[in-house]
Order: structure tokens, then C-alpha cells, then sequence
């Protein structure tokens, strides 16, 4: 027989929820292979038959496997009926058994028999969900010994009959089962309430289904790893949905979080659905601060309240604090949802206080604030000193003052600080106001540039108790002092280079250190420093260009790098003549083709500038420049015109001054 009633198929028990994490499964069929075990169906009644007692025509059922699919069958289990309750009890267990008993309501082992010879599919019911009932009644058989199975391993099952006789019922190797993947399910509805959940995860009913059951999982806040909540339910079609519903009592305030997982009836399982968390609480029913007290304790006032329930509604616990009865309320703290009390040292003393306390709740639809627990209190005086400042800092900024920083004291019943000021720590007087920050600038106006301050901070409460000084820090003002100009500054051209000199104010001022050496070119805005600081009163300048014209000035310095204005100013012109000279002589002739120029060669170079004027122009024009020539021929000249030439050397870009002025009449 080779069709099998679907039907019955989906009361096979499944083997449980550690089977392989496989994404496909086995919709009905004669095997259900799993990596673990293979369960072999024996036989099935046939279709509109209200019993499901398949030994009718048949005594037993013979199981063989050819586990190497070469054709040699070897017999592995012959199946039966049981013949009588106690070897029912036997097979499928006495806990089993007993169930059984209750669930038909049968009086006795007599009675629960009867009910189970009859196979009645309406009496018996959810057993046959069962695995084992299955097993105890010889409607399957479970192979658990497949190591050495592969797809061609191939199950026979043939029934005997009365007399003896055998006959084939079917034959079908491994590889012919045919896998089909599961539907991953979806959360459809939730009903969560304090001491209840209710889920129904569904998803579109595929064509072929091997997902006849679902596992539960379930997880809370306080857990690491899921746990089974429900190891075997029935998915159901209902308008064209497959669909599992779970319901389980659980403890109020909760946050637990479920998935279900579908396998098919061999134990294949598919891919699981995503994780939804749920509170197991209604928002009605969540506890609220009681007992809240405050009381006054050394140099801090003492919150106490019951605690909350351990739920995990609660994400903390915020405390709210005023000066004021009925506003004003700023968030003091927020605690873990397990703390029970709070010291507040942030008091000043004789001040009454008004405090707040509330749950904070997580996150969740139809959680709303919760009301606060009210309560106030007041801190008795004390005549305590405060805590001396720390952290004192000292630093000079642009705006030149002397910018002092300091922590700010934990006590809050202050007053001020007060900022000291000296040359050494047993000089300090106090030169602030009452400072009610921790800044302070003290400006540089009546301080010296050349003397090491000391500031220090105290601090006076409201009780007019002055703490001790803190420790002092240094500070040296860079502040500008008065330095000397040097005067009668001269410079000459001597040797190649310009000498200068000026008035040794060294000699003179005793914070003068040295001098620094200032030049620009003549309509140049700029000066740039050519010298390090120089001690003597004397420079050479050889790093000048012939026939520029320089500016050069001087300033003092200090030993703390303060400078003076810049001296009077000295101009000297670099002359050209100590570099190159023009031609010694000219000589001029017509030629044919123009005016002939010739001239001695200079002795530093042959590189040459022509300019040319005629007799009636005053102004001389750039004719040419030769290099490396000591003659020239002008054929740009006009017939009758008398022209006027000079020249001049031209040495590394530098031109000398032009020669004397020679004059020619052009041929008609």
C-alpha cells in the first residue's frame, strides 16, 4: 500500500526539539528521515475508516532494511498489535499508560483495553499526537541505529497474515523522500496580561506543508539562554494560514521574550521566528513608591522608601529635588530600580528641601509616568570649615591678564572665594572681591614683567567659616618693559659689504642684553631681521644687491626677550662700480647694412646693453643685449638721421652704469 492517509500522518508524535537544525523538512511519506533516527510508518488505515487498528487483515508486519541498496534485505523488527493492556503498558510506558486511562475515563486496565482495541480515533484523541502511544500501539517503528545509512539505504514493510502468508506492502529507499522547505512564521496576535500570555504566530499556507508542529521558546530579563516553553504543539490550517497558538500563565512583571521554531513530524527543524519581547504587566497594576521618609544625618539628608517589587517593569528610580513645595523640580539622581534610599550631600544648612520620588518605567505601549511619593526635610547647621579650593591653575591670555582657574568645592552652602596675591607664600593678601565663580582675571596693569607672583584661594561658607589657603602657584607676567633704542646708528660701503655701528646701549642700560639688525629695500613696507641677537655694537652686511638702495634699523633687547622701538633709520645706495663697469670706449662707422658698434671687452664679462637716442629725442631706448660680444650692428638706423648711442656691462643680472655717449650720422 502506497498511499498513506495524510490525515494520520499529522497525529505522529514529533521527536523533540534537539533534532538537526535542517531549513527543510518531510511532508508525509512512508520513511520521515531525520540525522538521528529514521521512523518508519508500518501501515495506514485505509480512506473514511473511523478506527485506526491497522492489524485487521493482517497479524503483524515484518520490517526489513537494505542498507546498502544492493537488493539485501535483513530483517530488523517484526510489529504486532499488543495482546493486552499490560504489554501496552510495557511498550509505551507506565506513565502513558495511566494517562491514557484517565483521558478515556476508563475504571480500570479492562475498560482503558477495550477503548484501545477499538482504535477509535474520537475516544482516543490527542494520543495520537504521541510518539510513544504510536510506537505501543505497532502503528510505526523508530530505526535509531543509521550510522552507516546513505540515500540509496532503502525500508521494506510486508504484512502476515493468519495463516503465515507474507505480502509486500511497500518498498522505498531514503532517496526517494522528497524534502520541502519550511515557512518561516510571523507573530499575528498577542494578548499579554499580568499573570497570562496568548500568542499566535502564523504565515501563509504553502502548497506543501512540512510543518505539522512547533517548539516554544522563551527567555526573560534575568536569564542568558532560551528554555523550552512548549516542547510539542499542533500547527493548524485555518483560511489558508498555517498558524500556532500558545498560551501559559506566567508571574506578573515580566519582560519575556518568545520565538517558535517548526518541525515536521521526523524531527526536521525549520528557521525559527524572530524574537518578540512582552511586560506580563498591566499598567494599572504597577507598584508605586510607599514609605518614603527623609531624615536629617551628618552633613547630608537621608532618603529611604520601600522597595519596589522585582519586576521588570522598572528601570529605575528618579529622586527630584526643590527648594520650592509645588515647582521647580530638578532631577537629582537616577537610581538602579532596586535601591531603597539616597543621601543627598547637596544641602546647605537650615534650608528646607522638598524631594520627589518615582519609578521609571521601560519603554512599553500604554506605560505612562507614574505618580511621585513626596516628602521634605532640612540639614541643622554646622560649623564645619569648608574644604580647602583646589586645582588652581594660572595662565596669561590675550587680553594680558593673569587668568586664574580653580575646581569648584563640593560644599554648597559657599559664600565666595577669595583670590591672594604675593612674592612669596608669606606675603599673600587677599586683592578679589567675593568671587561666586571659579574664574578670576587679574589684570597686569599694576605688575611687573620681571617679578614671580604667587596666587592662592580660599573659600567662605555661609556660616562665615574661611577655609584653608589653597596651594599657591607661580606665575611671571610677559608683560612689556621699558627698553632703550640704540642711537647715532651709521652705515658706509667698504670691502664688498655695508659696515654698520651705532651707540653701545648696552654699556649704558643694565636690561640690555644685545641688539638685532632690521633691513628693507628703499619703498619696501616691511622690515626682516638679518641678525641673531649680536652683543657688540657693530654688523656686516654682505648679502646686498648692486645699485639698491637700503633702510637699516636697530633695536635693544632684554634678557626676558623684550625688544625696543627701532632706532633712527640709516639709508645707503649698494654702488654698482665695485661689481662691473660700462666700456671703457665706443667706436661708431657706418656700414653698408647699418650703423657699426664696437667697443673694449670688459675683463668680468662680454654681456652688453645698446641704447640708442636720435639727436632730437631726449629719451633712450633699449636697442639690444649681446652676450658675449664686444661689437654690434644696428640695422634698424634711417638714412640721414644723426643717432646717439651708449652702453653699458651687464654681470649676473646686474647692469653697470652706461659709458660715455657717442653720436653718428647715418648715410643717404
Amino acid at each position: 500500500m502506497k498511499r498513506f492517509n495524510l490525515t494520520i500522518l499529522l497525529l505522529i508524535a514529533a521527536l523533540g526539539v534537539n533534532a538537526q537544525q535542517a531549513q527543510t523538512g518531510v511532508a508525509g511519506g512512508h520513511l520521515l528521515p531525520s540525522d538521528k533516527q529514521i521512523i518508519v510508518m508500518v501501515n495506514s488505515p485505509g480512506p473514511g475508516t473511523k478506527s485506526l487498528n491497522i492489524f485487521r487483515k493482517y497479524k503483524s508486519y515484518e520490517i526489513t532494511k537494505d542498507q546498502s541498496g544492493t537488493g539485501n534485505f535483513k530483517k530488523q523488527a517484526i510489529i504486532t498489535f499488543p495482546g493486552s493492556y499490560a504489554e501496552f503498558k510495557k511498550r509505551a510506558g507506565a506513565s502513558l499508560a495511566d494517562e491514557f486511562k484517565i483521558q478515556v475515563k476508563a475504571k480500570d486496565d479492562a475498560e482503558a483495553w477495550a477503548i484501545l482495541q477499538s482504535t477509535d480515533i474520537q475516544k482516543i484523541g490527542y494520543f495520537f499526537l504521541s510518539k510513544e502511544f504510536l510506537e505501543g500501539i505497532g502503528m510505526l517503528w523508530t530505526d535509531t541505529d543509521i550510522k552507516g545509512n546513505s540515500a540509496a539505504t532503502a525500508y521494506r514493510v510486508s504484512g502476515i497474515d493468519a495463516a503465515g502468508k507474507s505480502e509486500v506492502i511497500y518498498t522505498e529507499a531514503i532517496s526517494e523522500v522528497k524534502r520541502v522547505p519550511f515557512p518561516k512564521f510571523k507573530l499575528n496576535r498577542a494578548l499579554v496580561a499580568d499573570s497570562v500570555v496568548q500568542f499566535t504566530w502564523s504565515v501563509p499556507a504553502p502548497a506543501v506543508n512540512p510543518a505539522v508542529f512547533a517548539a516554544v521558546y522563551k527567555k526573560s530579563s534575568t536569564s542568558k539562554n532560551f528554555t523550552v516553553a512548549a516542547e510539542r504543539l499542533l500547527v493548524y490550517n485555518r483560511d489558508d494560514s498555517l498558524h500556532v497558538y500558545f498560551t501559559e500563565r506566567v508571574k506578573p512583571g515580566e519582560l519575556l521574550t518568545y520565538y517558535v521554531q517548526p518541525f515536521d513530524m521526523a524531527g526536521n527543524k525549520g528557521a525559527g521566528s524572530d524574537p518578540t519581547s512582552h511586560l506580563t504587566k498591566s499598567f494599572k497594576s504597577i507598584a508605586t513608591i510607599t514609605g518614603f521618609k527623609v531624615k536629617d544625618t551628618t552633613n547630608a539628608l537621608y532618603l529611604s522608601w520601600n522597595s519596589l517589587p522585582r519586576q521588570a517593569v522598572y528601570s529605575g528610580i528618579q529622586v527630584l529635588k526643590s527648594r520650592l513645595a509645588q515647582k521647580d523640580f530638578v532631577v537629582a539622581d537616577t537610581l538602579s530600580p532596586n535601591a531603597v534610599n539616597y543621601l543627598d550631600r547637596k544641602v546647605l544648612p537650615n534650608m528646607v528641601y522638598y524631594y520627589q520620588v518615582r519609578p521609571l518605567l521601560v519603554p512599553y505601549p500604554g506605560f505612562k509616568m507614574l505618580p511621585t511619593a513626596t516628602a521634605h526635610g532640612s540639614l541643622q547647621v554646622k560649623k564645619e570649615r569648608p574644604s580647602k579650593p583646589g586645582g588652581l591653575h594660572a595662565t596669561q591670555d590675550s587680553t594680558r591678564s593673569i587668568v586664574l582657574s580653580w575646581d569648584k568645592n563640593p560644599e554648597l552652602d559657599l559664600f565666595a572665594y577669595y583670590v591672594l596675591r604675593g612674592t612669596s607664600d608669606k606675603d599673600m593678601r587677599i586683592i578679589s572681591p567675593p568671587v561666586r565663580d571659579t574664574v578670576y582675571r587679574d589684570s597686569l596693569k599694576y605688575l611687573n614683567g620681571e617679578t614671580q607672583y604667587l596666587y592662592a584661594v580660599q573659600v567662605m561658607n555661609l556660616a562665615q567659616n574661611m577655609s584653608d589657603v589653597s596651594i599657591p602657584v607661580g606665575i611671571r607676567p610677559l608683560k612689556a618693559q621699558y627698553v632703550a633704542s640704540p642711537g647715532g646708528v651709521q652705515s658706509r660701503w667698504a670691502d664688498r659689504g655695508v659696515s654698520l655701528k651705532w651707540e653701545n646701549t648696552v654699556a649704558v642700560y643694565d636690561n640690555v642684553i644685545g641688539y638685532i639688525v632690521f633691513r628693507r629695500e628703499k619703498g619696501e613696507p616691511l622690515f626682516k631681521v638679518i641678525s641673531k641677537v649680536q652683543r657688540l655694537p657693530f654688523f656686516r652686511d654682505t648679502v646686498v644687491i648692486s645699485g639698491k638702495t637700503y633702510e637699516y634699523g636697530i633695536t635693544s633687547v632684554d634678557a626676558f626677550a623684550n625688544q625696543s622701538l627701532l632706532s633712527p633709520l640709516t639709508e645707503l645706495l649698494i654702488p654698482t662700480d665695485d661689481f662691473i663697469a660700462p666700456p671703457s670706449d665706443l667706436y661708431l662707422s657706418n656700414k653698408p647694412e647699418g650703423v657699426q658698434l664696437n667697443w673694449p671687452a670688459n675683463d668680468k664679462g662680454n654681456h652688453y646693453v645698446i641704447y640708442r637716442r636720435q639727436a632730437s629725442s631726449k629719451t633712450f631706448s633699449k636697442v639690444a643685449a649681446v652676450e658675449n660680444a664686444s661689437s654690434y650692428l644696428d640695422k634698424t638706423v634711417v638714412p640721414g638721421v644723426l643717432y646717439i648711442y651708449k652702453i653699458a656691462a651687464l654681470l649676473d643680472q646686474t647692469e653697470s652704469r652706461t659709458g660715455g655717449e657717442k653720436a653718428v650720422r647715418r648715410l643717404k
